[in-house]
């Protein structure tokens, strides 16, 4: 079987790897020959072609390989592969890495050119043949190499980016809006551009051209629990009251605060019922839990005070009716994974509160 475990590799590595795991990345066919550097004409020269053989069909299969599969690199590889393979008509184009990122494959199936990496994930479609395979780890490795961006403090610059889609940025801005060193907004850019959610212009601005994919892809790696999470009972009579009893009471105390969740919903797009309130404080909570009267509970929670992991939590709140709510982003990817109806809500935020972008 092959290996399940993804490592970073060149691409000297990655062909060799690639050879040696071939009959069990396509246990169906007969791999009949492999060619390395292989000429196509007098100019050109393939990375890998391979001569496979299924049934009665005969098959070469016109490889190139990167050591990364994300979808900068594929977007360029995509121009070469099709010109070889119109060099030599008989060949079926495949792009091939170590791994392999989920939009990186909808860019290949797109442009009818098939896809290998090393922890399984196999598309190949030629002749009557049809290879569709994604490895059991394939969403373990995402979420792995994802983290980078999805870091604590990086998420700063995926909220400062899609809260403004359409502005093209440098840098240095970044770094002041996220109060981060330059050094750090580099590396995440870097990430993000490789991955495809974002473009460099001529001028090395940055524009982000896959801003919903973005946003929905950091609220499948992201949980409000990542701050620490308080849960309460209030006396209360009901959501609106406990809205109204933490407002006065956070202005009382001096102490930063925003809602989230249903509660920071009903103030923006309201849409489903709710009887949790949720709310982010910054500091000491202790004496807004004494003002509130509010008695720890492990059961019936009324209300969850969250201590935020990050103050970047806090980017683009707005005050609304005298009531702090966190950015429509930030709503967003708390209520994705909200309890009961949260989906519904997190989509009628995306549909009427947040601009998207798509020029990929």
């Amino acid at each position: 079987m092959y290996s399940t475990k993804f490592r970073p590799m060149n691409e000297r590595e990655t062909v060799t790897s690639l050879t040696e795991k071939l009959p069990i990345l396509l246990p169906n066919m007969n791999i009949e020959d492999i060619s390395l550097d292989a000429p196509i004409d007098v100019q050109s020269r393939a990375d890998v072609i391979v001569k496979v053989r299924t049934g009665n069909f005969k098959k070469y299969l016109l490889i190139e390989v990167k050591s990364s599969g994300e979808p900068r690199i594929v977007k360029s590889s995509i121009y070469q592969l099709k010109k070889l393979a119109g060099i030599n008509t008989g060949t079926y184009p495949v792009f091939v890495a170590p791994y392999i990122s989920r939009r990186s494959r909808e860019i290949l199936v797109s442009e009818n050119i098939g896809y290998i990496d090393l922890i399984g994930d196999v598309y190949l479609k030629f002749d009557s043949v049809l290879v569709d395979r994604l490895s059991n780890v394939e969403r373990e490795t995402e979420r792995r190499l994802s983290r980078g961006i999805f870091a604590n403090k990086a998420t700063r610059i995926i909220r400062a980016i899609l809260n403004a889609p359409n502005n093209r940025w440098k840098i240095t801005e970044i770094a002041n809006i996220t109060r981060m060193s330059p050094a750090g907004v580099y590396f995440v850019i870097n990430q993000l551009e490789d991955k495809g959610y974002i473009s460099r212009e001529k001028d090395k601005s940055i524009k982000v051209v896959e801003s919903e994919r973005l946003l929905k892809d950091w609220a499948s790696n992201w949980t409000v629990e990542k701050s620490r999470s308080n849960a309460f009972f209030s006396f209360a009579k009901n959501p609106e009251e406990i809205i109204s009893r933490v407002v006065k009471a956070g202005d009382e105390l001096n102490l930063k605060y925003a809602f989230t969740g249903m509660a920071g919903a009903s103030m923006v797009s309201p849409f489903v019922r709710y009887n949790e309130v949720w709310v982010y404080i910054s500091g000491d909570i202790d004496d807004m839990v004494k003002k509130l009267d509010l008695r720890p509970t492990t059961s019936g929670a009324n209300i969850r005070i969250f201590e935020p992991y990050d103050e970047g939590i806090f980017m683009d709140f707005r005050e609304i009716r005298g009531v702090k709510v966190v950015s429509d982003i930030q709503l967003y990817v708390d209520l994705l994974t909200y309890p009961a109806r949260g989906q519904e809500q997190a989509q009628r935020i995306l549909e009427k509160n947040i601009k998207m972008v798509d020029t990929s």
